[in-house]
């Protein structure tokens, strides 16, 4: 059945397919015949190559590049406190004694660490009291000499700033030179008052406070040191000398937008007021009274690397009863670093000048044998100062340092023997305006790990002297060297020695007169040696001679011989105050 009705819809739709009509549609279109790009007919054909070569290109794949670009971030800097915190040295106690009679004794305490306060106490004391054994001086008065210095400090560490106080004492006793008694003066030789003549002692008080900023100079804030300072100095035929000071400088860093350097804006600051009292002036006279000095310094300095230029002035205000009024010496500052070779040289030169108050207390401590009563003082003015130099490192632990300065200035003090002085034993001071050039040189060499060594050589020429024939009792060469040497971790072995030339001086006769010649050679010098036993006790040994107490720089002496010292050394302040307590069992 499924098979015809398959048929039947087969042939049904043959039919419909056959019923369809078909329609025959005739167009009659006009038409034009065009010939298109005529022109190439008379051209010839242009066969176009479509092979195409292979060219060849050598290369090599390149590993790929990281970007390692960054940008620092910046680093506040830590501030630090003006003094180191952690103490570098132990407490010790140093006692020693030597020959000729001459004791020894050093003690120095501080606190323990402490990052808000640091406090301590030092004492120092030396003398000489033998008699006069080298030969030729046994006729001379007994001339004992003492040092004794004590010192005490406090300071306040805070956030941003630290406060400074100093308290020093310092007394030193010192006889002035005297005659042979063999030479027609012995009758006076014995009395009090002979000695007391020879006798120039002086006490000295120094008090400082202060207060200064922590910051380095990467922070961008004002900096400041501001201190008030106090001396007083009595000497035994009771001269006295006060002094008031106010000192400091006030100062900003800043830095170049696209260049590494820097740039410091200063001002510097300093008061100072002098009044003396002499001992042979009457109550309503003094020569030197009310004398003061103001100054300020502005300046300003650009550092680049190894490069640096600063600029500044001077600008002084003296005055004092031996101006009738008063006077500004203004001074100019200028001086120019150039980096020749990096870490290795620069080159310098600049000019600038000072005022300087000729006080006692820088004379006596200079030349202990000045007459009482001196009421010459004066301000020193140096107009104009050039200079220059070279420094820099040879090798990592090799620095040199070689300059040289010409100046001009106006009332140098100079020494020169009171001719009033019946012994001719005391010195006065007279002034002078003088050319002044000074040629030297500095070597500092760490050698090894434990050898140290330091040179120093100077040289003086004083031109065109106002009011003197030579510089009296300055030398004209002047050579120093420094060795320290560590053996191990027990020995430690120091030599040291300054040697002067060419000083001119006058020298006394018995007949009430003197003669001027050029000194002798003058060398102080001291070796000295330590072994350290333990971490607490040490022994040392010591050598020197007596150059250094001023005798033979001022009177042509002969040394006063060699001066031997042994002694030991205790530290302490580390360990705990008190025993741990052992438990019991």
């Amino acid at each position: 059945m499924k098979k015809y009705i398959s048929i039947l819809i087969t042939f049904t739709l043959y039919v419909l397919v056959q019923a369809q009509p078909v329609d025959t549609a005739k167009f009659n279109v006009d038409y034009t015949l065009t010939l298109q790009h005529f022109e190439k007919i008379n051209k010839s054909a242009e066969i176009v190559d479509t092979a195409k070569d292979k060219i060849q290109f050598d290369y090599y794949i390149m590993p790929q590049r990281i970007d390692l670009s960054f940008k620092p971030s910046t680093v506040a800097p830590a501030k630090l406190p003006a003094d180191v915190m952690k103490r570098l040295y132990r407490n010790f106690l140093r006692v020693g004694f030597g020959y000729p009679v001459s004791p020894l004794a050093q003690l120095n305490i501080h606190n323990f660490d402490n990052s808000k306060f640091s406090y301590g106490l030092n004492v120092n004391h030396f003398s000489l009291w033998g008699p006069n054994s080298i030969r030729g001086l046994e006729d001379f008065a007994y001339a004992p000499v003492s040092d004794t210095k004590l010192g005490v400090f406090f300071h306040h560490f805070l956030r941003n700033a630290t406060f400074y106080n100093h308290l020093n004492y310092n007394h030193e006793v010192a006889h002035r030179f005297a005659f042979n008694r063999l030479l027609g003066y012995e009758d006076y030789f014995y009395t009090k008052d002979y000695r007391d003549s020879l006798k120039n002692n002086f006490h000295h008080l120094r008090a400082v406070t202060g207060v200064r900023s922590n910051q380095t100079a990467d922070v961008k804030v004002v900096k400041y040191d501001v201190r008030f300072v106090y001396d007083l100095l009595a000497t035994y035929p009771k001269d006295w000398e006060h002094h008031w000071g106010l000192q400091g400088f006030i100062g900003y860093d800043d830095r170049f937008l696209k260049v590494s350097g820097t740039q410091n804006y200063r001002m510097d600051i300093d008061f100072d007021y002098y009044q003396n009292r002499w001992c042979n002036a009457p109550n309503d006279v003094n020569l030197t009274r009310n004398t003061f000095k103001f100054e300020f310094k502005p300046t300003m300095t650009f550092e680049v690397n190894e490069y640096l230029l600063s600029l500044g002035v001077g600008i002084p205000i003296v005055n004092s009863t031996l101006y009738r009024k008063a006077m500004i010496p203004v001074y100019p500052i200028a001086e120019v670093q150039l980096g020749l070779i990096k870490g290795i040289m620069s080159l310098y030169g600049g000019v600038n000048g000072n005022t300087h108050w000729n006080s006692l207390q820088e004379l006596i401590y200079e030349n202990p044998y000045i007459r009482p009563g001196l009421d010459s003082l004066r301000f020193s003015r140096t107009q104009i100062s050039v200079y220059g130099g070279l420094k820099g490192n040879l090798v990592k632990k090799l620095n040199y340092h070689f300059a040289a300065r010409y100046s001009y200035t106006k009332d140098m003090p100079l020494f020169m023997v009171d001719t009033l002085c019946y012994l001719k034993n005391q010195f006065d001071v007279i002034y002078t305006n003088a050319n002044i050039l000074n040629v030297s040189g500095n070597l500092t060499w760490q050698v090894v790990d434990h050898l140290f060594l330091n040179f120093d050589l100077n040289f003086w020429k004083y031109y065109k002297l106002s009011n003197a024939d030579h510089a009296w009792y300055k030398p004209t060469w002047e050579g120093a060297f420094g060795g320290k040497y560590y053996h191990g971790d027990r020995y430690i072995f120091d030599l040291n020695f300054i040697m002067q030339f060419g000083k001119w001086g006058f020298f006394p006769l018995e007949n009430n007169n003197y003669v001027v010649k050029q000194m002798r050679p003058t060398l102080n010098f001291d070796a000295g040696f330590e072994y350290l036993i333990t971490p607490q006790f040490a022994c040392f040994a010591q050598i020197n001679n007596l150059a250094s107490q001023y005798l033979s720089n001022y009177y042509d002496f002969k040394n006063l011989g060699l001066n031997f010292i042994v002694g030991v050394t205790y530290s302490f302040g580390d360990e705990p105050l008190k025993a741990a307590k052992r438990r019991r069992r």
